[in-house]
């Protein structure tokens, strides 16, 4: 856990199985179809351990993307082990934890992300197979009320493993590896209701599977492939600084703000 206030990491207990391609939320999932959890505070209690979940994930999944909406979790995509997935999964989080198919993508996508916007899920990048050439710039935009989805205006390039985040009607796309499995320091915001794409400053590094999140008005950016660097982009001064870094390397992982 990291405080923002004193610039400082602390540990807390280690999850009690190890998860590749996973995501979280605050209210994990890996590949494996169960969730765990643990109850947090801004205090870190090393007593605190993590406990097994009721709900269940519609497969066994890998580098899928999710968005909490009210009680329920949208799932899109990842790969099941044997294919890449298409479906866009409603999974809910109370009694009787009903797990149902809502729609389907235009394409398969992997290693994408979301973002929630109202009652409108945007899907950005990714990839159809496992292979680079097969990298994505298409964006989606899924109504969750009326459950259709809609094609948009394409990023300005392919990009997959990359990270996002929300800031207001935006949707910021930050690293990621393009079609030639080049990885990017780049750092791009698509506006959801104009479609249009402006680029921010590069990142100091180049960081492949990496996560991120807001915090005020900075974007925290943490880890990548090979890389236990952290670093911050602030609006108002509207460039890149660099936090204490991690205790060690950490790529795919994920990261929630409490």
């Amino acid at each position: 856990m990291f405080n923002w206030r004193q610039r400082t990491w602390s540990p807390l207990q280690s999850m009690p199985k190890k998860c590749k391609g996973a995501t979280s939320f605050v209210y994990c999932s890996g590949y494996f179809d169960g969730m765990i959890r643990m109850n947090i505070n801004r205090n870190p209690d090393l007593s605190m351990h993590w406990s097994e979940c009721p709900v269940k994930l519609p497969a066994k999944l890998a580098y899928h993307s999710s968005v909490l909406y009210n009680d329920h979790l949208i799932v899109t995509g990842g790969y099941n082990g044997n294919a890449v997935s298409d479906c866009i999964h409603e999974v809910q989080l109370v009694p009787p934890y009903t797990v149902k198919t809502l729609s389907r993508m235009p394409e398969p996508r992997q290693y994408h992300s979301t973002q929630l916007f109202d009652d409108n899920l945007l899907i950005v990048g990714g990839k159809t197979t496992a292979r680079y050439q097969d990298t994505l710039s298409s964006v989606v935009l899924y109504d969750i009320k009326k459950n259709e989805c809609k094609q948009m205006t394409p990023l300005p390039y392919e990009v997959s493993e990359m990270a996002t985040v929300r800031w207001g009607d935006n949707i910021v796309v930050i690293g990621g590896a393009d079609k030639r499995g080049n990885i990017l320091n780049s750092v791009v915001m698509y506006n959801v209701k104009t479609e249009q794409s402006h680029l921010l400053p590069p990142m100091r590094c180049k960081r492949l599977a990496c996560t991120a999140v807001v915090i005020g008005n900075n974007i925290v950016v943490l880890g990548g492939w090979g890389k236990k660097s952290v670093e911050a982009f602030n609006f108002e001064s509207y460039s890149w600084q660099e936090l204490p870094e991690m205790s060690q390397e950490r790529w795919f992982s994920t990261a929630v703000v409490v």
